[in-house]
């Protein structure tokens, strides 16, 4: 059996949405480090140009981007369930990606590469981004369990690991009871992989 190669490092958000895809999926992969210096390397950029993480290997087939491997996981190995079954929750769910590698992207998570790994950044527009986007999500959580259905979607594994890991950022989820139940719920579902800074969920 063909093993799947995923090219990431342990604090990565963006690595960990395809961590966790893979594992509530039970597929077996092998998880290659690949820090800033490696994605640099001619031998990474021969296989991808863009020189970023994650980075999936499946065989043949190369895939970049969390959000475009979320999808083609769930297209794969859930389609429908993860990825929507009605044209509906579709497009809902594409809304979601959107402001994951928006919203959350130019937002929380740009905050964290601020404060955890030095990187400068327009603190302004970040905080700005973040205090903009942070209402919308905690308004549909108080009505939703799940961004998208009455499930887990790609949606949440899209959205989750930034807002997780808030307190990195400077963020106090504790304004924010609706985000960090959401958190702890995808936590505490079964064969949840820990990362660092990624609250456990409550023991009950």
């Amino acid at each position: 059996m063909r093993m799947i190669q995923l090219h990431g490092t342990p604090r990565s958000g963006n690595t960990h949405k395809v961590r966790m895809a893979l594992t509530f999926l039970n597929l077996p992969w092998d998880e290659q480090l690949t820090d800033a210096a490696a994605r640099q390397s001619d031998a990474f950029r021969a296989i991808n140009p863009m020189a970023q993480i994650p980075l999936f290997i499946d065989g043949d087939f190369r895939l970049r981007d969390s959000q475009a491997i979320l999808a083609y996981l769930a297209a794969r190995h859930r389609p429908g369930n993860w990825d929507g079954n009605t044209p509906g929750e579709r497009g809902e769910i594409a809304v979601w990606l959107s402001h994951a590698a928006n919203e959350i992207a130019n937002g929380p998570a740009t905050l964290r590469l601020s404060r955890q790994f030095g990187t400068t950044i327009a603190e302004d527009q970040a905080q700005a981004v973040t205090a903009r986007f942070l209402p919308v999500i905690e308004a549909h959580l108080a009505q939703h369990r799940w961004l998208v259905g009455d499930r887990l979607t790609i949606a949440d594994l899209a959205a989750s690991p930034y807002l997780a890991l808030a307190g990195e950022a400077d963020i106090d989820l504790a304004r924010w009871p609706e985000i960090a139940q959401w958190t702890q719920r995808i936590a505490a579902l079964p064969g949840f992989p820990t990362m660092p800074g990624w609250p456990a969920h409550p023991a009950s």
